[in-house]
């Protein structure tokens, strides 16, 4: 009975041995993979941050001049970038919606711009710092007021412009143009 128990710890003790190697062998890559899993899930956690700073500075930068190239591009980066905060993501929607309004009801649209950059700003974890009337504090003087309404202008003039020319192009267009020269009648 004695050999029977010394052959079952020996067998035992041989399988935990053999665990234990293969637990020393293996482990140091496990924990290779899992480190590397956590750095990589470290810097993609870090680079999102990253964006979701710069579309929310960006749109900080230019909410005196929202239809900016700029503003612009920050917007249509939104979803993209917000696209795990609900929060934000509805309070883009309703900023779109805004824009879309005809006649545009611009204290609408700077209320809405407002309420998405504090939703920005609490996914971001800045929403402790930053109050409404923070966000909705804008430098624009005067100077850059008059060049922006000198720029409006000369658009809609080059746009008037264009617009007749392409009337009196379509009336040019009807006329037949050919080598040959009119028959006689």
């Amino acid at each position: 009975m004695d050999d029977k128990i010394a052959l079952w710890t020996a067998i035992c003790s041989t399988i935990a041995t053999a665990f234990a190697a293969f637990a020393t062998w293996r482990s140091p890559m496990s924990a290779a993979k899992l480190a590397e899993k956590l750095r990589r899930d470290g810097e993609r956690g870090a680079e999102r941050q990253k964006q979701k700073m710069y579309v929310f500075s960006l749109l900080m930068q230019e909410r005196a001049e929202i239809y900016s190239d700029n503003g612009v591009r920050a917007l249509n980066l939104v979803d993209v970038v917000f696209n795990e905060s609900r929060e934000v993501r509805d309070a883009w929607s309703e900023l779109f919606g805004a824009f879309q309004m005809k006649p545009v009801v611009q204290h609408l649209i700077d209320e809405r711009l407002r309420k998405l950059l504090s939703a920005m700003a609490k996914d971001i974890g800045l929403s402790d710092q930053l109050r409404n009337d923070d966000l909705g504090r804008v430098y624009f003087p005067l100077v850059q007021q008059q060049e922006q309404f000198i720029r409006d202008m000369q658009r809609q003039q080059a746009l008037a412009n264009l617009q007749g020319q392409g009337a009196a192009g379509a009336a040019a267009a009807v006329a037949p143009n050919t080598l040959w020269p009119p028959r006689p009648e």
